[in-house]
């Protein structure tokens, strides 16, 4: 994505109208475009990958044979065998254990519900194995501020967790026993495999091509939305000048906004909890353009049409929740001065 230096710090000699006129240069420029293809082909990789895996673990029995000792237990608690596996293999890949899912759904071993909840669940196991590294890099930027707000993120991940394991368990067939799919499952010899990720592929690759490119495209101009009309929102009462820098920061990567909030911190513009308030709205404000650039697309690669509306409302709606909360909680801190 294509973003202007004016996203990544606190001011810029340029007006707000030659600003958007540099987006929308950029926008028709052969860089961009080139970007975006490599950036479809890095998505049609990942689907074409993600599937093929899925499809190798069931055909190769690789889920009951690495871990039948531990599926059990977790099956006790009402989770499906295959979304337990998937769990298990976000530890190392998130979207090889939805892949896992995907095929699992295929196939007619569960439900939509535990489909949905099952995919959902995979972004804390996947968070846990970057997480030290986060919060590491964090604290290296950004001092105690960029600590505290990686304690946040992975609180927050490991409640979002919970709750989708609740909800999880109150849909799941996991209790029942044996599942009596919805559909009869389709044959699972190598042939009738292939042809059935080749369907798939043809049907869910061309609207994964479409929707990415959209919300690639439609970014820049949300971005310039932002930070052109904070002030006339009239949000500085709820956050300071550079702390609204720092948010915007976040729209072009973290590391950006850490180096921010670390600027802020050492002239005295910020306090600790400021800080930490506004790399928490940062996330927020671009948490749904990172849903739809980084997990939708790859959604639409390897689920079912059906399936999408449901996922993606779900997701949002946790997500944006808990930031909600987790935004309130560090704007009080703010307001009695921790």
């Amino acid at each position: 994505m294509i973003i202007s230096p004016c996203c990544c710090c606190g001011g810029t000699e340029n007006s707000p109208e030659r600003t958007r006129q540099m987006n929308i240069v950029s926008i028709a420029s052969p860089e961009f475009w080139g970007a975006l293809l490599r950036a479809e082909l890095i998505l049609t990789f990942n689907v074409v990958a993600g599937l093929a895996i899925g499809e190798l673990i069931l055909s190769l029995g690789v889920v009951e044979r690495l871990f039948s000792p531990i599926i059990p237990r977790l099956s006790r608690f009402g989770i499906h065998s295959k979304i337990a596996a998937a769990m298990l293999i976000a530890l190392g890949s998130p979207r090889a254990g939805a892949a896992l899912i995907a095929a699992s759904y295929t196939d007619g071993e569960i439900t939509r519900s535990e489909a949905k909840y099952g995919t959902l669940s995979l972004a804390f196991p996947g968070y846990l194995r970057r997480w030290v590294g986060t919060a590491a890099m964090s604290a290296g930027i950004a001092g105690v501020a960029g600590f505290i707000y990686s304690l946040i993120l992975i609180t927050r991940s490991a409640v979002r967790f919970v709750w989708v394991i609740l909800l999880l368990v109150k849909h799941g067939s996991g209790r029942s026993g044996v599942y009596q799919p919805q559909y009869k499952a389709q044959s699972s010899g190598g042939l009738a495999r292939r042809k059935r990720l080749l369907k798939m592929l043809s049907r869910s690759l061309p609207w994964a091509w479409f929707f990415f490119a959209l919300t690639y495209v439609l970014v820049p101009f949300v971005e310039r939305i932002f930070t052109d009309h904070v002030a006339r929102w009239g949000l500085y009462s709820f956050l300071p000048a550079q702390g609204w820098a720092v948010a915007a920061s976040s729209l072009a990567h973290v590391t950006a906004a850490l180096s921010s909030a670390r600027g802020a911190l050492e002239v005295g513009e910020l306090g600790i909890s400021q800080a930490v308030l506004a790399l928490l709205v940062g996330s927020m404000v671009g948490s749904v353009t990172r849903a739809m650039r980084q997990n939708v697309g790859y959604w639409m690669g390897i689920f079912p049409r059906e399936m999408l509306p449901g996922l993606v409302k779900q997701h949002l709606v946790m997500t944006l929740t808990l930031e909600t909360v987790s935004i309130l909680i560090a704007w009080c801190a703010t307001e009695v001065g921790l």
